[in-house]
Order: C-alpha cells, then sequence, then structure tokens
C-alpha cells in the first residue's frame, strides 16, 4: 500500500514537472547569463578611433530573432570606451530593460545594433558618438562626444 502511494506522488510530482517546463515558460524567453558571467571590457578603443557602429556577436542566440517594430527584453552593461561601467540592467534593484526597436526609444546604435539579435544571444555593440548620445549627454557619467560600448543580451521579443 505505501509503495503505490509513494508511486503515484513520484509520478505527479514528475507530471506536474514536465507541464511546468512545457507551459510555464513562455516560448521565446531565456534566462540572463549576462549578468553572473560578465564579458571584459574592450580594450584599445579611443573616442576619436570609434567612427561607425560595430557589433560583435559575443554567443549566438538560437531563439527568434529581432527585426524592427519588434518589443524586446535586453539585459546590458554600458561602458565608456576606457572600460569604465557607466550603466547596467544587472545592478541590484534593476531589471531587464524593455524597448521597441525602432521606434527612437533608445540610441540609435541600438536600434541598429539589436536589429539581428536571436533570443538567447549576447553582442557588443560599439557605438560612435554620432549614434549614442553625441554632445548631449544624459548623465554625468558619460562625458558629451563619447563613444560607447554595450553588452546585451537578448532575452525576449515579445
Amino acid at each position: 500500500m505505501n509503495r503505490n502511494v509513494i508511486l503515484i506522488v513520484v509520478i505527479a510530482l514528475a507530471l506536474l514537472g514536465a507541464i511546468y517546463f512545457m507551459f510555464g515558460r513562455r516560448p521565446g524567453t531565456v534566462s540572463s547569463t549576462l549578468c553572473s558571467n560578465q564579458p571584459p571590457a574592450a580594450t584599445g578603443l579611443t573616442n576619436e578611433g570609434v567612427t561607425a557602429l560595430r557589433i560583435e556577436d559575443l554567443k549566438e542566440g538560437s531563439g527568434p530573432q529581432a527585426i524592427t517594430s519588434n518589443t524586446v527584453r535586453v539585459q546590458y552593461i554600458g561602458r565608456l570606451v576606457d572600460g569604465k561601467q557607466f550603466d547596467s540592467s544587472c545592478q541590484p534593484g534593476r531589471t531587464p530593460f524593455e524597448f521597441t526597436l525602432g521606434a527612437g526609444q533608445v540610441i540609435p546604435g541600438w536600434d541598429s545594433g539589436i536589429v539581428g539579435m536571436r533570443v538567447g544571444g549576447q553582442r557588443r555593440l560599439i557605438i560612435p558618438a554620432s549614434l549614442a548620445y553625441g554632445e548631449r549627454s544624459p548623465s554625468p557619467n558619460i562625458p558629451p562626444n563619447s563613444a560607447l560600448v554595450f553588452d546585451v543580451e537578448l532575452l525576449e521579443i515579445k
């Protein structure tokens, strides 16, 4: 009798686990690894040397591909070309950042640099000042006319 009860409980738990695995997570989402395993800062860059958007895939994703007009959720780490971090969604109390590609909600370097990423992918965007904030910095941590380096992980396309 006790064996039958234990067997039924084990089967029920296995079935609940399988149901959660199949239906509990939203399709096209991944959990972040960028925050727990941060890539090293880029080296050898100068503001004057960054004249065009450079895209480096740090990790290829295997999920859906982001296109203009998609709403996406990302984790990111923002640095100056000297490696100094000025912002990150990985900081305690922060959450992934959500925006619509191509809607002008972010700097042009992000709108261009995230298109084509696949969910689960990580990309380094090396962005010239002209595609970042230019002369009008939004923060005292970002000098005017600064090229910026963002490590971005695409978590979800909504």
